[in-house]
């Protein structure tokens, strides 16, 4: 927080704490946000995961599953009598161009990897799936005038890709494109639209399987 105000000079911060491996601590932090505020204008579920090694956390999930599938979902639910309140709210969701990896598609019999684990199909699976919910959420919040859209952040050097891919993205401070989508004004009516490069682009196949989509959520 002190880096955030140092480069912004806005005094205007609050933190809360949780591990979002664990759905007990993604309750307590919805509960904490809600105490502390009565609407959300914009939220970003930015968090994710790769892990090298398949996981475990101690409530028995996968831990990328966890992160990046089970928490955002449990944590944007939570917090939707509060975004219903907000100015023109928006969620996003980051995806990535990663979400064909391990083949594009829901495994119904190794979601969480339990028959055997690859680090990138795994963190791809969770992409295709923050895609799904993405679709699927908009439709049901249409009537509400919540806004939601998924992304790909771009190929952004942080740890996890130097990790998993390497190092030979764009600069962490260069990286706008959840900033724009979340804040541009030509984007207050647009809903239930995955975006490359901040331009609606088609998501995996699979994500438009209805039948799917409704099985996973």
């Amino acid at each position: 927080m002190e880096d955030i105000y140092n480069e912004t000079g806005n005094s205007n911060l609050e933190f809360f704490k949780g591990d979002l491996s664990l759905m007990r601590d993604v309750n307590q932090l919805a509960d904490d946000i809600t105490k502390a505020h009565s609407k959300i204008d914009v939220l970003i579920n930015n968090a994710g995961v790769y892990e090298p090694m398949r996981k475990e956390t101690d409530e028995g999930y996968e831990q990328t599953w966890a992160v990046n599938v089970m928490a955002p979902f449990l944590l944007t639910w939570r917090l939707l009598d509060i975004i219903r309140k907000g100015e023109n709210p928006r969620i996003l969701n980051v995806s990535s161009v990663s979400q064909t990896e391990g083949g594009g598609k829901l495994d119904w019999d190794n979601l969480q990897h339990e028959k055997f684990y690859d680090a990138r199909s795994a963190y791809g699976l969770s992409k295709l799936c923050a895609v799904c919910f993405t679709y699927d959420l908009a439709e049901r919040l249409k009537q509400d005038g919540i806004t939601v859209n998924a992304l790909d952040p771009g190929t952004v050097n942080t740890k996890m890709l130097k990790e998993g891919w390497g190092n030979f993205g764009i600069d962490v401070a260069s990286a706008n494109n959840e900033f724009v989508l979340a804040t541009d004004p030509s984007m207050a009516m647009v809903s239930g639209k995955y975006f490359v490069r901040c331009r609606e682009t088609q998501s995996c196949a699979a994500t438009y399987n209805q039948e799917d989509r409704l099985r996973l959520w």
